[in-house]
């Protein structure tokens, strides 16, 4: 009995080690060979107007955004990534939309408070690349991100 206990503790410790957080994953690939790992603060927002879609005034609710884009690195790189995102923890996330067809596999998740949505994440497989957007959205705020995506098939 004892055996079979420590047997399922050391599976369970073994799955946990494989599942990593976001932050792992941005840390570990922004280091790797030729990722572009870009943050950018409020404050770049408000002086570039960068992110104003439909005139609603998306970048004032933009508290800081990161992307992390693999596209130049190897493929051995590449597949590490699909792995690591295909074994993500996703603990105080919810999954907005999945979708997976010939051209894109995307996951869009969410992190909410109250009704107030802080954290978009936007993970996109096949072109190996996360971007990551913090602040105070509304579900209304993300419409055109989700009418993007909306009319391919949803996994």
């Amino acid at each position: 009995m004892k055996k079979a206990i420590i047997y399922l503790f050391l599976f369970t410790l073994s799955l946990s080690a494989s599942s990593k957080t976001l932050d792992d994953i941005f840390s570990e690939f922004s280091k790797a060979p030729h990722a572009e790992n870009i943050n950018l603060r409020k404050f770049l927002f408000s002086a570039l107007q960068i992110a104003n879609w439909d005139g609603k005034n998306f970048n004032k609710k933009v508290s800081s955004m990161s992307v992390l884009d693999l596209e130049s690195c190897s493929p051995d790189i590449k597949l590490q990534f699909v792995e690591q995102i295909e074994n993500l923890e996703m603990d105080g996330y919810e999954v907005l939309m999945k979708v997976k067809d010939d051209d894109d596999n995307v996951l869009i998740m969410s992190k909410s408070k109250k009704d107030k949505i802080k954290e978009l994440v936007i993970i996109t497989v096949n072109d190996t690349a996360i971007i990551r957007l913090k602040g105070d959205f509304t579900p209304n705020d993300l419409s055109d991100i989700t009418q993007q995506y909306g009319e391919k098939k949803k996994d």
